[in-house]
């Protein structure tokens, strides 16, 4: 029989979602006083800087403050653009790292990241304290505990399906380059999801007065990595130049001891050396860029070729692969499976699952995200009493040209 309608085409199901939206989406918690119309500890989204504004947190509030938060939020929409998500919240002045970070009572930290329903990728932490910290090695005493901690958090966030990476504030920096601990190299911690910003707008700090011009801009540095490709360096030459000349931002670079980066030019290749990040001229190049996407980890590689997540870009793009491959494989969870004589799955059905896997690679490679992807699944995963699916996934990332080393001749005939 035929049909009077000729041709019938209905809706497909729409699988798992494999576009990434969400990519951009940042956090920012800020030691502050409350604001007249917003309480602390109150988790809020913002996506402009107009959005702020009506809670109360303008350029007056951190004038008659003498605060630096209206700053972080104003470099972050600059450098990130209006309707970047942002999610956000102001703690007290007297709250330390360890306690944001660790937020055993979690109503700061994770409770921020909860309130964002996983959806955040960066994070930075900025403090404003009202007293001078007491320095050890050139840092405040409690800056290498606040990294141990803040990979804490990432572990906690991680195991909750919501790995990111975390800026901390680099405040109050006191000592010369060869004092300060090598971030590379710190005992008993390898914080390869932490980043230690030192650089500030010094002319921006030269507004402030007393411990507010010892300020190091975080809310820059998280605005050009949300505005960043995953496998893109933060310091990108070509692409991030932090200067604007219009808004008068970022025309004198500085660190976090209130000192322009000329006062301690022979000092910035050991605070490179030894993984900070700060704002940086080359010759030849007008503006300022991040001088790398360094992580506070030394650089790992084991004897079968495996690497440790010693950047920023490489920590992004494996959480970013991690998070596509458990949406496209949950929905394969639970589901019933024909196996073979021997108790496993047959070669077709293992093949059509490392598709799955493969499929997200495939979309990486295209998007130039990534140079290789594999996905191979066990072939003796037990799935009748274990009911387990053993996978492995290789990932090669793509390259940065940290610097250029060539020779020059002059030359008779060429």
């Amino acid at each position: 029989m035929s049909n009077i309608n000729g041709v019938t085409i209905q809706k497909g199901k729409v699988g798992a979602n494999r576009r990434n939206v969400k990519r951009a989406v940042s956090a920012l918690i800020i030691g502050s006083v409350a604001s007249a119309d917003l309480a602390l500890n109150t988790p809020q989204t913002v996506y402009n800087i107009e959005d702020l504004e009506q809670y109360g947190i303008t350029p007056e509030f951190d004038s008659t403050n003498n605060l630096n938060v209206y700053r972080h939020f104003s470099e972050f929409f600059r450098m990130a653009g209006a309707g970047t998500e942002l999610h956000f919240m102001l703690v007290d002045q007297a709250e330390t790292f360890g306690t944001i970070l660790a937020d055993a009572s979690e109503t700061m930290a994770k409770r921020l990241l909860a309130f964002a329903k996983h959806d955040v990728r960066q994070l930075g932490v900025c403090l404003n304290p009202d007293e001078t910290p007491t320095p050890v090695d050139g840092l405040p005493d409690d800056a290498l505990t606040a990294i141990a901690a803040a990979q804490g958090l990432y572990a906690w966030a991680d195991e909750n399906h919501m790995p990111l990476q975390i800026f901390l504030e680099g405040h109050n920096l006191s000592g010369a380059a060869n004092v300060v601990p090598d971030l590379r190299d710190i005992e008993n911690v390898k914080a390869t999801k932490v980043t230690y910003v030192i650089g500030q707008d010094w002319a921006y700090a030269e507004t402030k007065t007393g411990i507010a011009q010892k300020f190091a801009d975080v809310g820059t540095v998280l605005g050009v990595c949300s505005a960043a490709r995953i496998n893109q360096n933060i310091g990108d030459n070509e692409e991030f130049d932090l200067t604007d000349a219009t808004r008068n931002a970022w025309m004198v670079p500085g660190l976090s001891n209130h000192k322009k980066n000329d006062e301690v030019y022979s000092q910035l290749q050991t605070f490179e050396d030894k993984g900070y990040v700060f704002g940086l001229e080359y010759a030849g190049l007008a503006g300022v860029r991040i001088n790398n996407d360094h992580v506070c980890a030394p650089i790992e590689i084991d004897q079968e070729g495996n690497m440790n997540e010693h950047t920023i870009a490489y920590g992004r793009i494996l959480d970013d692969a991690r998070r596509q491959l458990r949406t496209v494989y949950l929905p394969k969870i639970k589901k019933t499976y024909p196996v073979g004589t021997d108790g496993k799955l047959p070669v077709g059905v293992r093949t059509s699952l490392e598709l799955v896997g493969d499929a997200v690679f495939g979309d990486m490679q295209n998007a130039a995200e990534i140079s290789n992807g594999k996905t191979t699944i066990d072939p003796d995963s037990d799935i009748m009493v274990e009911k387990e699916l053993i996978v492995g996934f290789n990932l090669q990332p793509t390259g940065v040209i940290g610097y250029l080393n060539g020779t020059i001749n002059l030359k008779q005939r060429i």
